[in-house]
């Protein structure tokens, strides 16, 4: 969702957090939606240095 695809751009990342929070349960299994919530809120600067080397 935080990268960017032919058909859209990328979201941002508050937009993804929401998104996560609101169907955790529903569409998403809440151990791995815990998961990518804790990198998405601890750790994000590390995903973003991961984008910009292969970009």
């Amino acid at each position: 969702m935080t990268s960017r695809r032919t058909y859209r751009d990328a979201l941002d990342l508050q937009i993804v957090i929401d998104e996560i929070e609101k169907n955790r349960r529903i569409q998403f299994d809440p151990q791995i939606a815990d998961v990518f919530l804790d990198i998405l809120r601890n750790h994000y600067e590390e995903i973003e240095e991961i984008q910009k080397k292969y970009k």
